[in-house]
């Protein structure tokens, strides 16, 4: 027996389409365990990456917070008009957040046209750090200024 297209059944015993249809292959046992491995791969480097995407969102809430900190206390300071020049303290409104603030004379090293390294300390200058603290202990934020030393409480 054969096909419109010339392509044999099998034997013309009359099992011919029996036997076609009793030899179909599946996949093996190596390739199902092939195809496992390399689905499981995939999963854990999609999970890896979820994992890494969350850490990174966390530390950016964190981050975005302190900046509000620092924000909160450099507008509370500029509003009376004076900047402490050493204080440490808790954060009202962020619970467990907590600052130091240390000043110093501002001092920056230039360069002269004849090549001289110089350095300079600008009476007028005093330069403001602020570390905020966040409850998590991720890590402590910075931030630097540069003020007038008239604005500095003694």
């Amino acid at each position: 027996m054969s096909l419109p297209d010339g392509k044999s059944l099998g034997s013309t015993n009359g099992k011919g389409l029996r036997n076609l249809f009793c030899h179909a292959h599946g996949f093996t046992l190596l390739e199902v365990l092939v195809a496992t491995a390399i689905t499981g791969i995939a999963l854990g480097v999609v999970m890896s990456l979820l994992a890494q995407g969350h850490r990174q969102a966390y530390r950016g809430d964190i981050s975005k917070t302190a900046a509000a900190v620092a924000a909160q206390l450099v507008t509370h300071w500029q509003s009376k008009g004076k900047f402490p020049a050493s204080e440490q303290g808790e954060m009202d409104g962020f619970q467990g957040w907590s600052y130091t603030v240390e000043s110093e004379p501002l001092s920056t090293t230039i360069t002269l046209p004849t090549g001289e390294i110089k350095e300079v300390q600008p009476d007028e200058l005093v330069a403001l750090t602020i570390t905020i603290n966040s409850p998590a202990k991720t890590g402590k934020f910075r931030l630097s200024l540069w003020i007038p030393a008239s604005q500095v409480r003694q």
